[in-house]
């Protein structure tokens, strides 16, 4: 009954974010009605480990989680890649990098997803994956070895790159690109509605790419890459680009944002327009990361339980708690 009790109590708790910050820190994997808890720095691996193929449900707590490769077809969530003490967000983090990597006889549709989480290091997409998204999620870098089809990063923080994207689409993100490279000639990476600074390597000839609605603050560009409705506050124009039209140049990199005069990425910034009626997309939404179907947000979508009591009646287990949904 102990052991019931102490599992039943450790879900409801896996949404609970003010109790997501323990010391004891837990992977909660459901599979269909069955539900498992793992404990300590190994629980993600543990919990991979005893999910089936294809349908496990896996909850983080906050805490450092030990990297591991993803070699299921599972979904699993985080308290949140960044702790936001007004709002009630832990911080779930992985320390170390690590590969997605499915054997080829767990065969597609996939459903692979990540949420709420901080990966300490880079994500390699090794298998020929076909559904795998990143929301509020941060990383190092996004590399594809394989022609993964139907993957979309949404409201994430890119800190360095994405390389050898092949069927990639990024929303509501802010990318520090870093570079930006297609795997191979039939690859295709669409950006809308992101934040895109530094740029070093945008002129190389694997970097091929469209950006709709975007703001993008680089240096060196390359007549394959498409703009449409983009803010290029350090631009004159972009003659010779077939397919670009409708942008804004030269407006400044001061003139951009209303929280700062700059594109740097900190925690606390929100990155809103200063005039965010002036530059309107395709869309009919205001350009960058706000506009859109899916507005900037770090809050991750799993729910907040509060008032959560758990007793005993004899042989049964009472469970009452008040579910928020955020």
């Amino acid at each position: 009954m102990k052991k019931i009790l102490l599992s039943i109590i450790a879900l409801c708790c896996s949404m609970m974010t003010g109790a997501q910050t323990t010391d004891q820190i837990s992977a909660i994997l459901q599979n269909g009605e069955e539900t498992t808890v793992f404990y300590g720095a190994s629980a993600l691996k543990n919990a991979i480990a005893a999910a089936p193929n294809s349908g496990g449900v896996i909850t983080l707590t906050s805490g450092l989680f030990n990297a591991t490769d993803i070699i299921k077809d599972v979904k699993i969530f985080g308290s949140g890649f960044q702790t936001i003490d007004s709002l009630d967000v832990a911080m779930t983090n992985i320390n170390g990098g690590f590969n997605v990597n499915l054997p080829t006889d767990i065969a597609g549709p996939h459903g692979i997803s990540m949420e709420g989480i901080y990966v300490n290091g880079d994500i390699t997409v090794k298998s020929a994956v076909d559904g795998f998204s990143l929301t509020k999620c941060s990383f190092s870098q996004l590399t594809f070895q394989a022609a993964a089809t139907r993957c979309v990063v949404t409201q994430s923080y890119i800190r360095y790159a994405i390389n050898g994207g092949y069927d990639l689409y990024v929303q509501n993100s802010y990318v520090n690109g870093h570079s930006i490279n297609v795997l191979n000639d039939e690859s295709n990476i669409l950006l809308n509605h992101c934040i895109i600074t530094d740029g070093y390597n945008f002129d190389g000839r694997n970097s091929r790419f469209n950006c709709t609605n975007c703001i993008v603050n680089v240096g060196y560009r390359n007549t394959i890459q498409t703009y449409n409705y983009c803010i290029l506050p350090n631009i004159n124009n972009l003659n010779g680009f077939v397919g670009s039209g409708n942008n804004w140049f030269s407006i400044g990199e001061a003139n951009v944002f209303k929280d700062a005069s700059n594109f740097n990425y900190t925690d606390d910034r929100t990155f809103e327009l200063k005039n965010p009626d002036t530059y309107i997309g395709n869309d009919n939404t205001q350009v960058g990361i706000h506009g859109g179907i899916f507005p900037w947000n770090k809050v991750p979508s799993t729910p907040v339980v509060k008032n959560l009591n758990a007793t005993v009646d004899g042989i049964n287990l009472n469970v009452e708690y008040e579910a928020e949904v955020r």
